[in-house]
């Protein structure tokens, strides 16, 4: 079982989101008790998808990606915003989940946008997404503007600050298991 899952649902490979999900999943490991184990699944390869003028095929590479999601005990979901909200791509994967589905796994949204009003919806729909499916989210989204990205220190910077802000209450999370 891997406990520590990166779920990147932007439709371009090696992104910004999937360089500050997992600059965030660096971040919380190094505040929270050890982990076993991390598996990156980015769904661009997972899939294939592209939009270039040749054809995308997925990788393959995670043998069931919805078992590792379903196995998570964290959970770093993280997303552009697309006209407001989370990507289709992301939609379309976490459909395959039902209700409930995801009910062991504390979730830490993460979303980038352009502007401020599509930060705002992208975060908060994406949360209630994770919510109806069962996902803990004690803690805000760690949801970031491009400008900001460009400006701070990177990915690493805006990850280690929020997790030095809410680290603790997602450890404290991970330690008391799921309601059945």
């Amino acid at each position: 079982m891997t406990e520590l899952v990166v779920l990147v649902g932007n439709p371009r490979p090696a992104s910004r989101t999937r360089t500050l999900a997992e600059a965030t999943a660096d971040a919380l490991t190094a505040r929270l008790a050890p982990l076993d184990g991390r598996v990156v699944l980015e769904l661009a390869d997972l899939v294939g998808v592209t939009f270039g003028p040749e054809p995308a095929r997925g990788s393959g590479a995670v043998a069931d990606p919805f078992a590792a999601v379903r196995e998570a005990r964290l959970l770093v979901v993280a997303t552009p915003a697309y006209k407001g909200t989370y990507t289709g791509l992301l939609k379309v994967f976490l459909d395959q989940f039902a209700a409930g589905a995801l009910a062991g796994a504390v979730a830490v949204p993460v979303a980038v946008a352009a502007a401020e009003p599509h930060l705002r919806a992208v975060s908060a729909a994406l949360g209630d997404l994770l919510t109806e499916l069962g996902a803990r989210l004690p803690v805000p989204p760690l949801a970031v503007l491009e400008s900001e990205l460009a400006a701070s220190g990177g990915a690493g910077d805006v990850a280690a600050a929020w997790a030095d802000r809410h680290a603790a209450a997602i450890a404290g999370h991970l330690a008391v298991p799921a309601s059945p």
